[in-house]
């Protein structure tokens, strides 16, 4: 066995204290390890494996406390939601602002740490390359033989793989990690160079999103489909074959399957933005793999989570935020790094409107998305300019039932625990209102408020109380696949009932009428390619609103300056002179309380105008990376 440290190449160092990993996925202290005292017996190997998960695995939440630790998972301090036109944060010092001002750029893109997930995807070739070196002996924690170092491989492949597409969505093509780094001597017009494989040159789009599928591919065959409890957050064949339907529905795109980008080099490069061609045959493609996926949920007891006793909200609340209920059987992976969240923590912090948020930090969701949500019969929720407070809560009254799992709007429950009494969570009178209409801002309610919702506020996977200790990032979920699976068939052939049929699963799980004939959306989109396009979009929207996929739908459908600039809207409860809010107490009669509502209007007003440029659609490289003379920039940056 021979195995070489390559001067000025990183390889990762796990210390292996005992007790340093004791739960899967928990990152261990310390980041270096030796290749050889490593992969010489099965539990070190396996640490090593964990430490890949660590630095691969994909993750939405803030993280740290206190304010601290932040990372680049999500956007900083907040959610990605805040940085598109599904939610904002108020501050100018939010880290999401300077998406929102057109203000981020080389030097200051904090979302995405491209030189981390390189690491980690040389982390992820360093088990590879290495884990058949480890003896086959048991320790009595595991038995290596040749199928668990497959499936270890495999797993490594898949990470691998998704550090890649992480990668590819936000830059194109990229530099393509296949191998340790090493060094090799070529002869070039007879003299000796050394060179550093694989090279750090980008690669076309195309053969980057080759690769990705080609790992899955790989490592699917070798995946097991189910774990173990005590595995949660390992990759199964599921998740494998959902990372090939992602990459295929994102490549088959009007942005990228085309001769034309949204964004050109203008001299000869675009293969690093765009196929360069048009291949229609890619939605078919995208099609099958999707199909794939639901397939294999079915086969092994997968479902979208409708349970009658939680009702239609909550079971989508229970889908998207607690992966560990007995009845969630619909979330295909998710991220089981974090050990919970606790007392602090910065999803907590950053995220609630009432429990330890910093000011201005509180993420709100604008009237620009709500306007994609539904009444219970649905239609459009149609908000008008302005009225009265009694009549926006009856209006709300009859939203889809998505709409209450997503944000909480005045007069509504936050949650239905006692973990935020203390602050009004339960009271439906705790609000914010206006003095007077465009004046400061008045609490309703005990405990706190961390500033006015620049819309409604955010409630999905934080209203089940402050105190989450079950929250886990959904890396995939069933319902994520439905969509996907219309949405390509409705390419192929917009006439095919199976686009209704997947629709359907996602509309009655979300309480709204199934789609037939004699259904008004059903009449109008069906055998339409483009109004059938338009409503899988905005079905798109709502089911997956702010799991980190509009970002990235808006710009592989090329719609992304129609919805990430311009005016951005709020809705203001006020004091209408009529008389006195008071905060309602619990000897109030009904009618009394009924009386004070009709103290408060609302109204619209924008609260900001956003910036977009086209070069966005390509995220800018690390300047000091594209300064290693290595990596070519995206256009315009």
């Amino acid at each position: 066995m021979k195995h070489k440290l390559i001067t000025g190449i990183t390889v990762f160092v796990v210390t292996l204290l005992s007790g340093a990993c004791s739960d899967f996925l928990e990152q261990p202290e310390g980041s270096l390890i030796t290749i050889d005292s490593v992969f010489n017996n099965p539990d070190n190997a396996m640490q090593v494996l964990f430490q890949v998960y660590g630095t691969c695995i994909t993750d939405g939440f803030p993280t740290g406390a206190n304010g601290n630790g932040l990372t680049d998972a999500a956007c900083g301090n907040g959610l990605m939601m805040t940085i598109c036109d599904e939610g904002d944060q108020k501050n100018t010092w939010a880290w999401s602002y300077k998406y929102k001002a057109g203000t981020w750029g080389p030097s200051n893109q904090n979302e995405f740490d491209y030189g981390a997930k390189v690491q980690g995807m040389r982390n992820a070739c360093i088990f590879i390359e290495n884990a058949e070196f480890v003896p086959h002996v048991s320790t009595g924690k595991y038995v290596w033989n040749n199928d668990l170092k497959n499936q270890t491989i495999a797993e490594a492949k898949y990470l691998l793989a998704t550090m890649h597409y992480e990668s590819m969505i936000r830059f194109g093509g990229i530099p393509i990690i296949n191998s340790v780094p090493r060094v090799e001597f070529v002869d070039d017009d007879g003299i000796t160079k050394a060179v550093v494989v694989p090279l750090a040159y980008r690669r076309s789009l195309e053969a980057t999103y080759k690769f990705i599928v080609q790992c899955c591919d790989e490592a699917i065959p070798h995946l097991p489909d189910t774990y173990p409890d005590g595995d949660m957050g390992r990759v199964n064949k599921g998740a494998a074959l959902a990372l090939k339907a992602n990459t295929l529905l994102w490549i088959a795109s009007p942005a990228y399957n085309t001769t034309t980008p949204k964004v050109s080099f203008g001299d000869g490069r675009d293969s690093l933005l765009c196929l360069g061609y048009n291949d229609p045959d890619l939605w078919r493609q995208a099609a099958d793999a999707s199909k794939a996926v639901l397939d294999w949920a079915s086969a092994y007891g997968y479902q979208l989570l409708d349970d009658e006793g939680l009702g239609k909200s909550d079971s989508y609340n229970y889908a998207t935020g607690q992966a560990k209920d007995s009845r969630n059987k619909e979330i295909i992976l998710i991220n089981h790094s974090q050990p919970g969240y606790k007392d602090g923590d910065n999803f907590n912090s950053q995220l609630s409107p009432i429990y330890w948020t910093y000011a201005g930090q509180t993420h709100s969701v604008p009237l620009n998305f709500i306007r994609f949500f539904r009444d219970k019969n649905g239609n459009d929720l149609e908000i008008p300019e302005e009225g009265s407070y009694p009549e926006l809560k009856a209006l709300l009254r009859n939203a889809e039932p998505r709409f209450h799992a997503i944000v909480w709007a005045p007069g509504f429950q936050f949650t239905k625990t006692t973990a935020l009494d203390a602050n009004g969570g339960r009271d439906t009178a705790k609000i914010m209102y206006q003095s007077a209409k465009g004046s400061t801002f008045i609490q309703s309610g005990p405990g706190k408020f961390a500033g006015e919702a620049r819309g409604f506020y955010l409630k999905k996977f934080i209203n089940f109380g402050g105190m989450r200790a079950n929250v886990f990032w959904p890396v995939y979920r069933l319902a994520e696949f439905y969509l996907n699976y219309a949405e390509a068939l409705n390419e192929v052939n917009p006439n095919d009932t199976k686009i209704v049929s997947a629709l359907n699963a996602i509309r009655i799980r979300g309480g709204l009428p199934e789609l037939k004939p004699g259904n008004a959306t059903y009449d109008a989109c069906f055998g339409n390619q483009s109004k059938m396009r338009e409503y899988i979009k905005r079905e798109r929207a709502i089911e997956l609103f702010a799991e980190e996929h509009r970002p990235f739908d808006l710009r592989r459908w090329g719609d992304a300056e129609d919805y990430m600039q311009g005016d951005f809207t709020a809705l203001y409860l006020y004091q209408n002179g009529s008389g006195v809010y008071q905060a309602p107490a619990s000897s109030w009669t009904t009618a009394r309380r009924l009386e004070n509502d009709t103290y408060l209007s609302f109204y619209k007003t924008v609260f900001e105008t956003r910036i977009w440029e086209n070069k966005m659609y390509y995220y800018p490289f690390p300047q000091a990376e594209v300064n290693k003379g290595f990596l070519v920039q995206n256009p315009q940056w």
